[in-house]
This record gives structure tokens, sequence and C-alpha cells, in this order.
């Protein structure tokens, strides 16, 4: 044996005599225990290898574990030489049953499949071939639907209500979704039938003795539970203060006895009674201020502090009863009647359904093929009665093994879990292995309840009787360091559940140190709370704040590398290395390129899973391009894809020539230039001749190949960066053409068609490695990083939104509660949520976050010595605060269901450790837990401006030798393009660039084919700035239109500017919120100024006034003299007198008296350029250049002699 079998692995190894399910934490060797178990029975029993089936859940897990059991035989048998039975055993171990659940189903089809009038010599559809044929089969049903539609039948009322759109793209999207979810049901066909009786709500007078309504109904109780919680610890700290006594104590009172009424209606399941304890009253509190005693100033501030405390809990309730009152928004009457409105279209659905399955099911048949559903489903046919019972076949079956193996069992699902049963004995000799805590497939329809069902109902194995299902755990961990473990231990504690988390996460289910590691560093985990509050200005900060945290993980490891940090290897230690190091993310693909870039700016060798869509990659795509034109050479697309490829090398000038010079197609532009002489066109028509010849004979992996051959595609892509990715990537395509031609595509126009509607059906395959360096940083998804560890792991994103995007489906689907479909108001054309429907969006939300939470620990224990959680914060301390309130020792479920990132959770349990003081400052509250913690947490608060600052780390230098080439080697260094100021120069310069406003650069994009210099900023939403207000900026824009829209004549006054300010949001001027932020006080006191009243007595005043002009550039770019440069700008306003021209510009910047003339300084080249500009243009001088603050209501004029040539 590789290492000693601990007490608890032992007794799991020794279990027999009835069914054994073993819950396995991370690392804690599932898979040795799993080996040693097997040959433990195979040496003391006697038994052959053969007599044990072995299911994982995938080809290269069965390979791995295949592997390890040959190689355990192996060592045994140098041990033992001469014994006969495990010499037997290393010759048997490769015809074992060690495989997926579909290899298992494939092989039982191909020996029984008989019994069903299946072809023993069927072939396996991909999921390509499959999309396409679902498509074409879908589209079949409902054709033939439509010639047989009826007026108020099902399926009418299906179209016009789940369906309604101006196509059937949604109705095609219901079914194949609905019909995908199904397939983890031992019978399709029953569920849907059984959907249908739910949904005919027989003998049901109240909601809640429906599945939705009870479900509704609990989750209200729960909620409501939870604000009386709060309501009565608000009351508790009532009793502390008098003044909150006689104001919040009797409102307080009214609301907890009313919050109780409503959850025992809900408790009891009692629909109408819980409607009618609604809306919860929240009476308004008193407001008494005078107290019987005087309070010292420390007093007064504990009393106001617990005030707020109050307020907090009083207002936390009243948002937990407002959402569990969302759903109840009418009685039984009403919601019953949406539900049965809504029926015939739900089972309109469940028919049509039904009728492509058939019809799917027919068409499979026909071709000689089955998918991976109906291996499983066949299987269940043969070995599992309509009665539960396994079947003769099954018995038999059951009787080849002494023992059914299943690993990773939590991610089963009810099929396979039935055919698991049904060849065990019915359970009786299955041995079960998984960590429900890792289950994170649920999208591909694993069920985590099957494993949770057992563990709950199975008594422990050392209690367990003769015959009797038992459970047996396996904690220790020996992957991991215990500041790692004991770091997610004291998480998990605090935040998983069985309301979230469908588990309690008890000291059962707790992971326990087991490996010994040297004490060389700092070890403890990482909590990094980036605080990138700055940018809460910019609507757009959603890329700035992925960079920043990426930026921050390159330096982090970059610190990690240079210290170094040691880790261990063998019994020693050695320096940390880049691929000792894993960043985990939920989804890569977004924010790939940020960490790429930042690993880059610090020098640090990176690989990165693939996950580029295969088609959308250059070198497929070319080679497509080329098989279209051999196809048919008169494809304009193709065939000019292909010129511009590598392959051929055509540039886009000689591509333009040769369009110029014919009419028709492109194709045709090549022949004639061929027989004009060009060259190049007449050796790529003859070497597409040459490709052409002879392909109607070859199938298509033959021209393929034929193709690359010929081209040296392999090679030209196999040169350019990310080469070896580039040629996987022309290899994948070459095998899906084998397996297209397996499948009867042999041709190539056949061929062609198919990748056609394979992409049209939004099919995608992931195209080959990542690129990086294979000793680099490793950047995965979590899912992928399953199953793998790194002494250094830094789990990132963890501020990213949880995705609800399922919940928007038009028709949510659970293997429970069925079908949530809209209801359609016909009348109005309006669609409103059913009752059903908010009842599986509730419940499929739970899971998703139990999911998340799940993904959470599976990416914590990947990490062997060092764990490093980076949370971007763009709220900085705000989002602190608002967590403080619910940040206690034991963390609500509730509390966490309110939360919409994975990093509030664990923010939430950092604010009660020890460590997290400095977060408990910040957020002005939190309860600090008393319970037993482990290993003390680095807890960091880092300001995020620091990461602004790009680095560019210095590259190698080498010696040189001989003097002479020292010296061509300097000169060629240090030679400086002459002309390096006019290339770097814009051609096109605004007064924004020297010092000034928005409208200036607006001007810039006026200009006809001008430019743009950069994106216009996106603007913060209405909804946004009505909870949050303006930005500085925006309120500086709504005073400078105010300013431009105000009349001149007239009264001033502020009560007058307010209404002429009302009246441009009437008009449309300004938007509402623009007309707030304009304060009339402070544009009254502009034109009560004596620059105020020169402006409105002006003979010529023009305001926003736009500009574009050649001016000299050397006069705003040194060392461009003699070159021009076009200036454009927009002048606030400029107004003629007596004197001459005054420019007078508007300045809304927050400034304190006294600063004015400091600031105006800054705006002098922005007032010169608009000066020297007027003065062009209008022929007159300019007499004046004056600013206003608004700030201080503050004149300030620049001196004439401002240089222009700043």
């Amino acid at each position: 044996m590789a290492f000693p079998l601990t007490e608890e692995q032992r007794k799991i190894v020794d279990d027999r005599g009835g069914e054994l399910l073993v819950s396995a934490a991370a690392g804690s060797g599932k898979t040795r225990v799993l080996v040693e178990r097997l040959l433990d029975r195979v040496t003391g029993e006697g038994l052959d290898i053969t007599q044990f089936l072995v299911i994982t859940y995938t080809k290269a897990a069965a390979a791995e574990l295949r592997g390890r059991i040959a190689q355990e035989l192996s060592q045994r048998l140098a041990q033992n030489p001469n014994d006969r039975h495990l010499r037997r055993q290393t010759t048997l171990v490769y015809q074992a049953q060690i495989s997926t659940i579909h290899a298992f189903c494939a092989a039982l089809l191909r020996e029984s499949g008989h019994l069903l009038d299946l072809d023993p010599d069927f072939r396996l559809c991909d999921e390509g071939e499959g999309a396409v044929t679902t498509a074409q089969v879908l589209q079949d049903v409902l054709e033939e639907q439509y010639e047989n539609l009826q007026e108020g039948d099902d399926f009418a009322l299906l179209v016009d209500t789940l369906a309604a759109g101006r196509d059937d793209s949604r109705l095609e999207q219901i079914v194949l979704d609905v019909f995908g979810r199904i397939q983890s049901h031992p019978d399709p066909a029953q569920w849907l039938f059984g959907q249908k009786a739910v949904w005919a709500l027989e003998g049901i007078t109240d909601a809640g003795q429906t599945p939705w309504g009870a479900l509704l109904l609990e989750d209200a109780a729960r909620q409501g539970r939870e604000a009386e919680r709060r309501l009565e610890r608000a009351l508790d700290l009532c009793a502390q203060d008098e003044l909150l006594q006689m104001n919040y104590a009797p409102s307080i009172q009214t609301s907890l006895e009313a919050a109780q009424a409503f959850c025992e209606a809900a408790e009891g399941f009692h629909w109408d009674q819980t409607c009618a304890c609604l809306p919860v009253p929240f009476p308004a509190v008193g407001r008494k201020r005078k107290r019987s005693e005087e309070l010292s100033p420390l007093e007064e501030s504990r009393a106001a502090a617990v005030t707020q405390q109050v307020k907090n809990l009083r207002d936390t309730a009243k948002d937990l009863l407002a959402k569990a009152a969302e759903h109840f928004d009418g009685d039984s009457a009403q919601v019953l009647s949406d539900l049965r409105e809504a029926a015939p279209a739900v089972r309109g659905l469940m028919d049509l359904v039904l009728r492509f399955q058939e019809a799917y099911q027919a068409e499979k048949a026909r071709r000689g093929v089955l998918d991976f559903s109906d291996l499983e489903h066949f299987a269940v046919k043969l070995l599992v009665e309509p009665s539960g019972e396994p079947t003769a076949l099954a018995k038999m079956w059951g009787a080849r093994f002494e023992e059914v193996m299943v690993d990773e069992y939590q991610d089963t699902n009810q099929v396979q879990n039935a055919i698991f049963t049904a060849i065990s004995r019915g359970g009786r000799t299955l041995f079960e292995v998984g960590d429900v805590k890792q289950s994170i497939y649920r999208f591909r329809l694993a069920d985590p309840t099957i494993f949770l069902d057992k563990y709950r109902r199975f008594v422990p194995g050392d209690e367990a009787k003769e015959g009797e299902p038992r459970k047996r755990v396996l904690s220790r961990n020996f992957r991991s360091r215990a500041q790692v473990l004991e770091g997610c231990n004291d998480l998990f504690r605090n935040i998983m559940s069985t309301q979230l988390g469908e588990l309690d996460y008890t000291d059962d289910q707790a992971l326990v140190p087991g490996a010994e590691f040297p004490e060389s560093g700092d070890y403890a985990l990482e909590l990094n709370a980036l605080d990138l509050s700055y940018l809460g200005d910019q609507e757009g900060e959603k890329e700035d704040k992925n960079r920043l945290e990426a930026r921050f993980v390159a330096r982090r490891i970059r610190a990690l590398l240079e210290e170094p940090l040691m880790v261990k290897e063998g019994d020693g230690v050695r320096p940390l290395r880049p691929s000792d190091v894993m960043i985990l993310l939920r989804s890569p693909g977004v924010v790939l390129h940020h960490y790429i870039r930042a690993l880059g700016e610090e020098g640090i060798p990176w690989n990165a899973e693939g996950g580029e869509d295969f088609f959308a990659t250059t070198e497929v795509n070319v080679a497509l391009s080329i098989l279209q034109i051999v196809d048919n050479p008169r494809q304009d697309v193709p065939l000019i894809a292909a010129l511009r490829s590598p392959v051929f090398g055509f540039d886009a000038d000689h591509l333009a020539q040769l369009r110029a010079g014919t009419k028709g197609d492109f194709y045709s532009a090549l022949v004639q230039a061929a027989q004009d002489g060009d060259t190049a066109s007449e050796d790529f028509l003859r070497e597409l001749e040459e490709l052409r010849f002879g392909a109607g004979d070859r199938t298509c992996r033959q021209l393929i190949w034929h193709i690359y051959e010929k081209t040296n595609i392999l090679g030209l892509f196999g040169a350019m960066p990310g080469g070896e990715e580039r040629q996987n990537n022309l290899l994948t395509l070459y095998a899906l053409a084998g397996q297209m031609e397996d499948g009867g595509c042999r041709s190539l126009f056949q061929f062609l068609l198919r990748l056609e509607r394979l992409r049209d059906t939004g099919a995608k395959l992931t195209a080959a490695g990542g690129g990086g360096d294979g000793d680099g940083v490793s950047i995965l998804s979590i899912h992928k990083s399953k199953g793998l560890e790194k002494p250094v792991v830094l789990v990132c994103g963890l501020s990213r939104r949880l995705n609800r995007e399922d919940l928007m489906r038009p028709v949510l689907f659970h293997p429970v509660l069925g079908v949530g479909p809209k209801g359609l108001d016909r009348a109005r054309m309006v669609e409103y949520p059913t009752l059903a429907r908010r009842a599986v969006s509730r419940q499929l939300e739970r899971e998703m976050m139990s999911e998340e939470m799940r993904l959470l620990y599976v990416a914590m224990t990947r990490a062997k010595e060092k764990l490093i959680l980076p949370l971007a914060l763009t709220e900085g301390a705000r989002a602190l605060e608002r967590l403080a309130e619910d940040a206690r020792a034991r963390l609500s479920p509730v509390a966490l269901e309110r939360q919409q990132s994975v990093g509030q959770w664990i923010l939430l349990h950092a604010l009660t450790r020890p460590e997290g003081e400095i977060l408990r400052t910040l957020a002005g509250g939190g309860t600090e837990c008393s319970a037993p913690l482990g290993p003390k947490w680095s807890i960091r608060w880092i300001e995020g401006q620091g990461l602004e600052e790009s680095k560019s780390r210095a590259g190698r230098f080498v010696p040189v030798s001989r003097e002479e080439d020292r010296e061509d080697l300097t000169a060629a260094l240090t030679w400086t393009y002459p002309y390096a100021a006019a290339v770097q120069a814009p051609s096109k310069l605004t007064a924004t660039q020297l010092k000034g406003r928005v409208l200036d650069q607006e001007a810039a994009q006026e200009a006809q084919g001008a430019p743009q210099t950069a994106p216009e900023p996106i603007r913060r939403p209405d909804f946004i700035a009505r909870r949050e207000g303006l930005t500085a900026a925006q309120k500086g824009t709504a005073l400078h239109l105010a300013m431009q829209y105000l009349p001149l004549e007239g009264d001033h006054s502020p009560e007058a500017i307010a209404e002429a300010v009302a009246g441009m949001v009437r008009d449309g001027f300004l938007t509402s919120l623009q007309g707030e932020a304009v304060k009339p006080e402070v544009l009254s006191a502009f034109f009560t100024s004596p620059l105020g009243r020169e402006l409105a007595q002006a003979k010529e005043v023009h305001r926003e006034f736009k500009f574009s002009l050649l001016t000299p550039a050397g006069d705003y770019l040194p060392g461009l003299e003699g070159e021009e440069v076009l200036l454009q700008g927009v002048v606030d306003c400029w107004f003629v007198d007596e004197r001459g021209i005054t420019v007078l510009d508007f300045k809304s910047d927050r400034i304190l008296p006294g600063q004015e003339e400091e600031r105006a300084q800054a705006y002098a080249p922005q007032l010169s350029a608009y000066s020297r500009a007027l003065e062009r243009i209008t022929g007159r001088p300019v007499c004046r250049k004056m600013l206003w603050f608004f700030a201080t209501s503050t004149p300030v004029e620049l001196p004439k002699t401002e240089n222009l040539k700043k």
C-alpha cells in the first residue's frame, strides 16, 4: 500500500453486509479507499476483479482508476510473486467493468437490446448531430400541429399565451428546454402525464393545497420569522433608552404582533388567512425629544448609536416582510383562477413535448442511432419493472457483480440511480462514495438530493444491523494545511445550512487536518478587500473593477515568488514556482484577458483553459473557407477570406484592385486578372483547380487532409503564436469530419451543410487550449478545477453578481415542482407571473445559491498550502455598512439569501472574526464571534488607487563581447526617428485637452469625418440617478444647460429663475433630475453681479458657440513649428460691448473662497485657445478673458499677456 489506512478508512474497507454510502470530504483519499476496498475483497475473499462493476463519471477518471488498480496489483504481486490469484488479476484488470455509466449502458444494450427490438449495431450520435436532428424534427412536429390547428384547442392556447411572439423560436426554446430537462427522470412520458394531472387542480380550494402555494407559504414563514427576530431585538434595545421606549416601542410592538400572526397563518398553510394578515403594519414612530433626565455627551452618543441600531432593525424587518408579501397579491380564488386559465396552455405544452419525444425517437430509430439519454432510458426499461422492482435481466446482471461501486455519487440523477439500484440486488451490494458539498453539476441534471436523502436516512456504520443501509464519513484531509482547512470550516459552519446549501455543515462534514507541513512562512488564509470606491461615479466601472482585481492578483503572486513562499516537496521545502499557483474564476471567458495582461505586466508566465468558440478561431475559419470554395468557388465571402488568409497572402490593396477591374462575382474578377497577366491570381486559380480535381471522389475527411497537405496550412498556423493550439484546432476539424462521416455525412456538401445547421442551432465546440506557458500560473474555471490541487490558490471574481438569468426563461422547470409558466391577459396582451412560476422561481433561486456555495467550497479546497481571497468592492466601506446589521456569529440563511454575491457571504463571516476589527470599524457595526475559531485569517483593507499605475518589468540583458559590436549596437539602440513628435501628435486638438469640459469633445465628434479619440462615457441610468443622485460632472452639465437657455432680459431673482428652470423641464430642455440639481440662487448671484449685468446689456451675445479651425500646431504642441492642427471647442459664452469681445467661461468646480485665482491658472490655456479662435473667426480683438466660479459666485479675469504657446 502507498500509505497505511486510517481507522475511519479501514472501517470503510472492512464494512460488509449492506448498502454503504461514504461521505468523503475533499482530499480525504476516497479513491484510495475505493481501490483498497476492491483489492481487499479480491485478495481476502478470492474474488476476481471482473466480479465488480466500478462506475465513474468521465472516461479519463475511469482510465486513471484502472491504472491505479493495475499499479497496486503490480506492487502486491512484486511482494508475492508466487500468488497465482494475483497474477490472474493483473490480466483480468483490463477486462474489468471500470467505466462510465454510459459505457456500461451501451454494453448492456448491445448484449440485451434485442429485448427492446434495438439493433445491437447502433451508433451513438454526438451532441452536434443531436442538436441538428432535434431542430429538424421539432419543425416537422410544429408544421403538423399547425396543419391540424383548431381554434380553442390546447395547442392554439399554447401558441397564443406561452409562446407569444413573431415566430416559433420562443416555442421551440420552451419545448427543447423542457424535453432536455425531463431526461433526468426514469420515465419522461410518465412525468409529462403527471404534470397534466397536477395542473387539473381537482379538489383544490385553497392555494396552500397546491405544491406551489405550500412552498411560497413555507418561504414566507421563514422570512417572517426572521423579521420577527429582528423586531424582538429592536424591542429589547428600546428598553435601554427612555426615548426609544416612548417613540419606537409601541410601533415595533404592533408590527411584531402582526408579524407573528402572519407567520402562524403561513405555517398553517392557509393562503387566504395569510393574505388577510397583509400588509403588516408599521405605524409611524413618536417624536418626543425631551427626557426626564439630562444625559452626558458620552451617554448621548451611546443612545444615538442604539437608536440607529433600532432603526436599522426595524427597516430590515420591514423589507423582509415586504419581500415575503410580494407573492400574496391575490386570494385563493384569484390565484387558482389564474392557474386554471394557464392550464390548457400547459396541457398543450406537455402534449407537444410528448409528440416531439415520440417523433424524435422514431427519427433516431430510422437512422439507427442513440443519444446518451437513450442509453440510460433503454437500460432502465430493461432493468426496472413498471412497479419499480428489478427485472429478471437485472437480477441476472446483478448476480454477475459482487459489488457495484459508484464514484462521485453526488452527481447522480434519478435515471442512473434507478440503474444502480436494479443491478445491485435492490441496493444491497451498492457502494457509493462522494461528497455532496462538491456537487456542482446541477446544470447537467445532477441531483444532489439523492445523496442527501440517503445520508439523512442511513444509520451510522457502527450502529447498522446486518443488511441495513449504512453511512460512513471520511473527514481527514491529506491535501492541505490546517490554515486552509480550518479557514474553510470556520466559513462554512457559519454560512452552509439545510436552508441554504442543502446540508448542515456540522462536525461530521468538517475537514480534519491529516497531513504534516513544515512551518516556514506566512500561510494564513488571506482576505484582501480592495477599496475601489473611487470608481463610484463611473457607471462603466465593471471593466475597471475586473482589471484592477487582476492587477492586484498578479502583484500578489509576484510578491509570493520574490519572498519566496516555501512550499512542501517530498520531505523538504522549496521556493514557490509560477506553476504552483492557480487562479480560479467562476467564468473566466469574459475577464480572462485582464488576468493575462496583468500577469504579463509582472513578467509571470501563465496558461489558461481553452474557452474560445472553436468555429470562431481564425485557423478553422480559414480551413472552412477553403472547403467552401472547393465546393463552389463562386462564393464571394469565403473566397475573399481564403485569399486574404496567410495561406494565399493577398493583401487588401491587391483585392481592391481586382474588384475594381471587373463586374460580377469575385471569382470572375480573379479569372479576368489572370487573363490580364496577374501572376498571383493565375497561381491561385491553378492551385484551386488542383484542390477541386477529384474532390468528388474523396470522402470529406480525405479531402480535408488532402487540402492540409497541399496548402501546408498546419505548418503555416503552427509557426504563429499559439501554434500548437492552432494545429490542434485544425486536427479537431479533421476528427470532426471523421465523426460526421461515420454518421453518414461523406460528401463535402453534406459536411458543410451539417456544420451550417450546427452553427445555426447555437452549438459550440471549445477550441483546443487557451495558450500561454505550460509551466506558468494556471487560470481555470472552478468546474474545471475539480479534482485538481495547487500549493497556492487565488479564488477571484467573488464580487460578481449571482447569475439569475435562468430565472428569466419563458417557462421555468423544476424536476419536482414541474413547470412555471407566465400567464397572459389576452385582452391587454400583458404577461404576469402565475403562482406556479413564482414558486418554481423561488425554489430555483435557492438551489442556485446552494450550488454557488458548493462551488465556493470546491474552489477553496483546491489549495494545499495558501489560500487567497481577493474581493473588489466598488462601493468601498458602504458595502460593509449594509452588511453590518446581518453580521452575527451564526449567520441567518435568510440574511445570506438577501446578498447579491458570494463575496458578501465571505464578508459577513469576516465581520464576525476577531481579525475583522478593521472591517467592523469601517462598517460601524457587526458582532464578534464568541465561538472557537481556527487559525487566524489575514484580513487586509487595500486602497485600490495604487493599482491604477501599470508596471512594465525590466527585460533581460546579455553581455556584448567586441567593442565594435558594442558601438554598432549602441548606435542602433540609441537612434531616434527625427519626426517622432509629428508621429505622436494628434491631427486634431480640442480645448478639453488643454483644460476644458465635455462639450468641447462633443464639438469634435460633430465634425464630419473626425475620428473619435475616446468613447463617450456611459451615463448613469435614471433609476440609479434617482436613488443616488447626479454625479458632480452631471450637476455641472445641468448648470451649463440652464445658463444656455435662461433669458438674459427680465427678472433674475431666485424665484423667477426657479420658474424658468421649471419651464425648461416641462419643455424637455432639462430632465427632472437636472432641474432639481440647478440651484436658482447660484444662477441669480451671477445675473445680479456686475459681470452678469454687462452680459444682459450687451449688444451681441453668443452662448455655447462651437468652432473648428486650422491653427499653427506649434502654438500648442512644441516642436511642431510649420505644421497645422485642427482646433475644436465650445465657448460657454462671448459677448460684445464698446470695449470689444469678452470671453466668458462658467466653472462648477468644487473650490473654497480664496482658491479662485489658483484654479483659474489651470484654465488659462483653454481661454487663450478660445480667444485666439474668436479673433480669427470674427476679425475683432478679444479684450477680456473671464471665468465665473459658481461655487463661490466669484469672477476672475485672466491677464491679457497669457502665453498662448503653453
